[in-house]
Protein backbone atom coordinates (compact mmCIF):
# COMPACT_ATOMS: atom_id res chain seq x y z
CA UNK A 1 0.00 0.00 0.00
CA UNK A 2 1.36 3.40 -1.28
CA UNK A 3 2.02 5.57 2.00
CA UNK A 4 -0.36 8.74 2.54
CA UNK A 5 -0.36 11.71 1.18
CA UNK A 6 0.36 14.82 3.69
CA UNK A 7 -0.08 18.23 1.75
CA UNK A 8 -1.19 21.48 1.98
CA UNK A 9 -3.58 23.21 -0.22
CA UNK A 10 -4.82 26.71 -0.65
CA UNK A 11 -7.36 26.19 -3.32
CA UNK A 12 -9.85 23.79 -4.60
CA UNK A 13 -12.87 23.23 -7.10
CA UNK A 14 -15.58 21.02 -6.53
CA UNK A 15 -17.86 19.57 -8.86
CA UNK A 16 -21.01 17.41 -9.29
CA UNK A 17 -23.01 15.56 -11.68
CA UNK A 18 -25.96 12.99 -10.87
CA UNK A 19 -23.99 10.21 -9.77
CA UNK A 20 -20.80 11.23 -7.20
CA UNK A 21 -18.94 14.38 -6.96
CA UNK A 22 -15.22 15.39 -7.13
CA UNK A 23 -12.93 17.65 -4.88
CA UNK A 24 -9.70 19.19 -6.61
CA UNK A 25 -6.97 20.48 -4.42
CA UNK A 26 -4.27 22.91 -5.65
CA UNK A 27 -1.56 25.03 -4.39
CA UNK A 28 -0.82 28.46 -5.98
CA UNK A 29 2.42 29.11 -7.34
CA UNK A 30 4.70 30.74 -5.16
CA UNK A 31 5.88 33.08 -7.73
CA UNK A 32 3.49 35.34 -9.06
CA UNK A 33 2.21 35.07 -12.73
CA UNK A 34 1.99 37.92 -15.95
CA UNK A 35 0.45 41.14 -15.50
CA UNK A 36 -3.37 39.79 -16.04
CA UNK A 37 -2.92 36.15 -16.02
CA UNK A 38 -5.19 33.72 -14.39
CA UNK A 39 -3.35 32.73 -11.27
CA UNK A 40 -1.16 29.37 -11.90
CA UNK A 41 -2.25 26.61 -9.47
CA UNK A 42 -0.17 23.19 -8.84
CA UNK A 43 -2.96 20.27 -9.15
CA UNK A 44 -2.04 17.89 -6.18
CA UNK A 45 -4.96 15.19 -5.75
CA UNK A 46 -8.65 14.78 -6.35
CA UNK A 47 -10.63 13.13 -4.05
CA UNK A 48 -13.87 11.62 -5.86
CA UNK A 49 -16.89 10.74 -3.42
CA UNK A 50 -20.49 10.12 -3.74
CA UNK A 51 -22.88 12.50 -3.44
CA UNK A 52 -23.92 11.22 0.12
CA UNK A 53 -20.59 10.90 1.43
CA UNK A 54 -20.02 14.87 0.25
CA UNK A 55 -22.89 15.86 2.00
CA UNK A 56 -21.30 13.88 5.36
CA UNK A 57 -18.16 15.73 4.46
CA UNK A 58 -19.87 19.01 5.01
CA UNK A 59 -21.48 18.68 7.64
CA UNK A 60 -18.25 17.28 9.55
CA UNK A 61 -16.19 20.00 8.38
CA UNK A 62 -19.13 22.60 9.65
CA UNK A 63 -19.62 20.78 12.73
CA UNK A 64 -15.67 20.75 13.41
CA UNK A 65 -15.01 24.35 12.47
CA UNK A 66 -18.32 24.60 15.13
CA UNK A 67 -16.43 23.04 17.92
CA UNK A 68 -13.43 24.69 17.55
CA UNK A 69 -14.35 28.29 17.48
CA UNK A 70 -16.56 27.74 20.61
CA UNK A 71 -13.54 25.89 22.52
CA UNK A 72 -11.38 28.50 21.56
CA UNK A 73 -13.49 31.10 22.33
CA UNK A 74 -12.41 32.32 18.62
CA UNK A 75 -14.47 33.41 15.46
CA UNK A 76 -12.68 32.44 12.01
CA UNK A 77 -12.90 35.46 9.73
CA UNK A 78 -12.80 35.65 5.90
CA UNK A 79 -11.84 38.36 4.34
CA UNK A 80 -14.60 40.06 2.15
CA UNK A 81 -11.81 40.15 -0.65
CA UNK A 82 -12.12 35.72 -0.42
CA UNK A 83 -16.02 36.20 -0.82
CA UNK A 84 -15.79 38.34 -3.41
CA UNK A 85 -13.51 36.00 -5.57
CA UNK A 86 -15.46 33.14 -5.18
CA UNK A 87 -18.79 35.19 -5.90
CA UNK A 88 -20.16 34.69 -2.50
CA UNK A 89 -22.20 37.33 -1.42
CA UNK A 90 -21.89 38.55 2.20
CA UNK A 91 -25.38 38.44 2.84
CA UNK A 92 -25.33 34.88 1.95
CA UNK A 93 -22.36 34.18 4.03
CA UNK A 94 -24.22 35.85 6.89
CA UNK A 95 -27.24 34.03 6.36
CA UNK A 96 -25.68 30.69 6.12
CA UNK A 97 -23.42 30.78 9.29
CA UNK A 98 -26.24 32.16 11.28
CA UNK A 99 -28.67 29.65 9.91
CA UNK A 100 -26.19 27.14 11.11
CA UNK A 101 -25.39 28.34 14.50
CA UNK A 102 -22.11 29.83 13.66
CA UNK A 103 -20.54 33.00 14.85
CA UNK A 104 -19.60 34.90 11.53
Amino acid sequence: MADPLDVYVDSYQVSTNPWAGTINFMLSSATPGAPGAPPRHEHLVSVRLSLENMKLLSFLLHRQLMQHEQNLGVNIQVPLQVLNQLQIGAEDWQTFWKRLGGGE
